[in-house]
Parts: C-alpha cells; structure tokens; sequence
C-alpha cells in the first residue's frame, strides 16, 4: 500500500523517516533547493519547494515535510540550506524530515541559518513539532533553535510533544524559552563550542512550569577539537519530571560541568557515561531538589549514586 497521500510509496525501496506513521489526512510536501521552485505547490518530488520555509509556509496541521540533501560540491563538500524558518501556532503536529540513505544525518541534509551571525536555524511556537534526519550547522547564529511556549498566555507552544530525533547540532544550541510539556530529544550528537556560555540544550522554566522533559541516547563531542564552554546540559526552575537516560558525555566543557539541574524539581538521571576521571555530583553533576543520578560511569568504571 502506499505510504503518502499521492500515490508514492518510498524512496529506495525502504520507508523514510517517519514515513510510515503519516497520518493519512497529512499533505506531504518535499524540498529539493537544487532542483526545485518555491513556486512549485512542493507535492511532489517534481513539484518540490527550493527552501523549507515555503513548504512550511504552506503547511497545516499534522502535515509532513520531507527535506532532500543538497549536492556534494568536490572541495567544499554538502552544500546547505540556509534559511531562517519559522512556524506558526496553527502548524500542530507538524513532521519536518530529513530524506538520507544514510544513519548519520550530518552527511545528509545541513541546514544552517541564512546570515549564521545571529538568529536562529528554526524558530518554532507550533506544539507537537517532530524534527528527524537533519544536520544543523549554526557555529555563529545565537542557537540551532529557539522552542518558544509562553504558558497561559497561549500563543507560543512551541515546547509542547516537540519531538527532535537522530539529528546533529554542531556549533550551537537548542534553546527552550520557556517550560511546557513533554519536549523530547533522542538519538541526537551535540558538537557545540561556538556559542559562549550557553549550554547546548538550554532549558528555561522561569515563564512557564515545565514537566517531563525527555532526553534519551544523545551524545555531546568536542566542536571540531575545541571545547565548548557552556554545561552539556542546564535548566533553569521549575521543571519537574525529568529523565536523562542512556546518554554519552565524551567531552568535559570549559567549567567542569556536565548538566546542571538544579533547577529542576524531581527527576531522574541514569545509564549515562562520562568522559571524567573522578565523576563528582556536587560538582560535574549538579543535582536538584529530589533529582537522582544512578547507575552512571566515569573513566575509571565507577558507578554514581546519589
């Protein structure tokens, strides 16, 4: 059976992304920036949209966005959108996905923001945004992304079921402003060394609560050798819920901390591994107010508990 609306079934004989799990009343969209004309209505591989600001411009509700890698140049290598996009409230549920043949989405699609001196790649306020399969490459914007959600006032939930998995976020940060609901990243590699003091998920609270903050199989590296000088992770009151689970922290920022939680109010930290000779949680790890850290490992094999 087909998987997308118009008839078409997959790339390559095998699903992409997400694919599968489109809700049948989505409108599918695609981007190709070599090939394709803003012009076009973007239903289409042959009718595909150039940037993927004009696909999400013509997007709504629960609609999916699949995004084509642009060519390899010999000398420069991929070549990247670069754009500033931004969605709207009304654009819930919306998928914007990467289309590589390959696991490690930082050869695939590289999106980077069109002046990389300020701003961001993404600014979104929709809830339920899934972001899968891309490279974001920001070393000189002020962040990979801006999640926006301002509680009871109801016009940005931007931090609501977002989803961001198996993508890559070199040179700056995902920045959460602020709170809301159930914001998950997975299976996601953090380079970050370009942006100050800014963490590379930086998780405010101080406008709205925040509850079951998910961040599940990331690993944080070096930024091409240099260190970054922001926690890997930090969030600011009141979030409660939290879980890190199964993550790799293969390189110690400039500061000595790894995540600082003490913001947080409840949660849980496991299974993670630190690049550290001595983990201390009072220091390389700062704990919250009923937040635990269990079963993580340094350098030296030794099992946290506290």
């Amino acid at each position: 059976m087909s998987t997308f609306p118009d008839g078409l079934f997959q790339y390559g004989g095998q699903p992409v992304g997400s694919a599968l799990a489109a809700s049948p009343w989505s409108i599918v969209r695609f981007v190709d920036y070599d090939n394709g004309n803003d012009a076009n209505d973007g239903k289409s591989p042959e009718r595909a949209k150039s940037t993927i600001q004009s696909a999400v411009t013509a997007s709504g509700r629960g609609d999916v966005i699949y995004v084509r890698p642009r060519a390899y140049v010999v000398g420069t290598g991929f070549s990247r959108y670069t754009e500033e996009v931004t969605t709207v409230l009304m654009q819930s549920n919306l998928s914007i996905i990467g289309t590589v043949n390959t696991p490690n989405p930082e050869y695939g699609v590289r999106w980077k923001h069109a002046t990389d001196t300020t701003g961001y790649c993404l600014i979104n306020i929709a809830p339920a945004l899934h972001l899968e399969n891309i490279g974001f490459f920001a070393e000189g914007a002020a962040g990979a992304m801006s999640i926006l959600n301002n509680g009871t006032t109801d016009t940005q939930r931007g931090t609501d079921g977002t989803t961001i998995t198996n993508c890559v976020v070199k040179g700056a940060s995902i920045l959460v402003r602020s709170g809301g609901d159930g914001f998950t990243v997975q299976n996601t590699r953090f380079h970050c060394a370009y942006n100050g003091t800014v963490a590379a998920i930086d998780y405010s609270c101080s406008a709205n609560p925040g509850r079951r903050l998910l961040i599940r199989n990331c690993e944080w590296q070096d930024g091409n050798g240099t260190t970054s000088s922001g926690p890997c992770i930090t969030i600011a009151a009141p979030l409660t819920e939290l879980l890190i689970r199964d993550c790799y922290f293969g390189q110690l920022p400039t500061g000595d901390v790894y995540i600082a939680t003490a913001g947080a109010n409840y949660g849980l930290i496991a299974n993670c591994f630190f690049n550290h000779d001595d983990l201390d949680t009072d220091a390389e790890i700062t704990l919250g107010t009923g937040v635990t850290a269990v079963g993580c490992f340094d350098k030296a094999g030794i099992a946290t508990t506290a």
